[in-house]
């Protein structure tokens, strides 16, 4: 299953603004979460997480700490319009 997540950043200089800050951050999450894939967009503004349906809550759990350890003020949520298929 995947679902979308939308990334606030209180600090614009904080985005993931170039492919090797974004592809690290996706390493982090692959490497510390049960993610099977994760896909980051929009200046890090936007990223889609594939997992097992039971796993969601603790990747979840990681990927707003991997997201508050980049900007302390960010805040990851789930919005059902970026998951409409």
């Amino acid at each position: 299953m995947v679902r979308t997540y939308s990334v606030k950043y209180k600090s614009k200089s904080k985005m993931l603004t170039d492919e090797q800050r974004i592809e690290e951050t996706k390493k982090t999450i692959l490497e510390e979460t049960a993610a099977k894939s994760v896909e980051i967009k929009d200046d890090g503004q936007i990223v889609s997480i594939e997992a097992e349906e039971d796993d969601f809550p603790e990747v979840m759990n990681t990927v707003v700490n991997v997201f508050r350890k980049i900007d302390d003020k960010s805040e990851v949520s789930y919005k059902f319009a970026l998951n409409r298929q």
